[in-house]
């Protein structure tokens, strides 16, 4: 969901009571938030409400895993120090209980990979997005490059292409005209389980926008896009 939201944790710092190491610990698996920050985020994600029941059953695993006693560790073999095999006695609970967290913290983010994978997967064949038809939607995109110099510049540098499609690499076989900051698009439709594309800043994201071309439909990041436009609420989801 961070991926498909393109946002930065400063970002999403704003849109959440949540501070900034909190959110960077949920997201490398070191710890994990309550169920209503869970259901908060969720509801800032494209995909996140689906995935909701999901992840909320997962993460209750997860505190259940956390409140589970550890197994009685071994008496050490000698007075006063443990082998490097050995849990101490004294050790914290919490330490001990640990790893079983980040089993189930491990599932969680195997899991929601897979929400992504299989759409992604199932969508790149023959069938996908170049055969597509247009959604019934219809909106105007701004596209937006992060690095400042090329905010005033519409040098070859400072392009960004349009793909052919969103569920193969982003690369310069795959573009298909250029636009620059600034430049208005129409948008169709969205997708969000494309090929995560990132910027020159470190952001990140999954979703995509069907645009007009020339009489044809192609495809935009929207990392190149506004970032208050990626939850643009009056495009549907694209057709499969």
């Amino acid at each position: 969901m961070h991926g498909e939201l393109g946002y930065s944790l400063k970002d999403i710092e704003g849109r959440l009571p949540a501070s900034r190491s909190s959110l960077s610990r949920y997201l490398r698996g070191q710890s994990l938030p309550d169920e209503r920050l869970l259901v908060q985020w969720c509801k800032l994600s494209f995909t996140g409400e689906d995935r909701l029941p999901a992840l909320v059953e997962l993460l209750h695993r997860a505190l259940e895993a956390a409140d589970t006693p550890p197994l009685p560790s071994p008496a050490p073999e000698t007075g006063g120090h443990t082998g490097a095999g050995e849990t101490s006695a004294e050790e914290p609970a919490s330490r001990r209980r640990l790893p079983l967290v980040l089993a189930v913290v491990g599932t969680v983010a195997v899991l929601a990979a897979a929400a992504f994978a299989v759409p992604a997967l199932t969508g790149s064949g023959a069938d996908g997005p170049q055969g597509t038809a247009a959604g019934t939607g219809s909106a105007r995109i701004t596209v937006h490059n992060v690095e400042r110099d090329c905010q005033r510049s519409r040098g070859a540098n400072c392009a960004l292409g349009r793909a052919r499609d969103p569920y193969v690499p982003y690369r310069r076989s795959n573009v298909v005209g250029h636009v620059w900051h600034g430049d208005v698009l129409h948008a169709r439709c969205r997708i969000a389980n494309g090929i995560t594309v990132t910027d020159e800043a470190g952001g990140h994201s999954s979703m995509w926008f069907q645009v007009d071309h020339d009489g044809k439909q192609v495809w935009m990041p929207g990392i190149r896009i506004r970032p208050e436009q990626l939850e643009n609420s009056g495009l549907p989801a694209c057709p499969d």
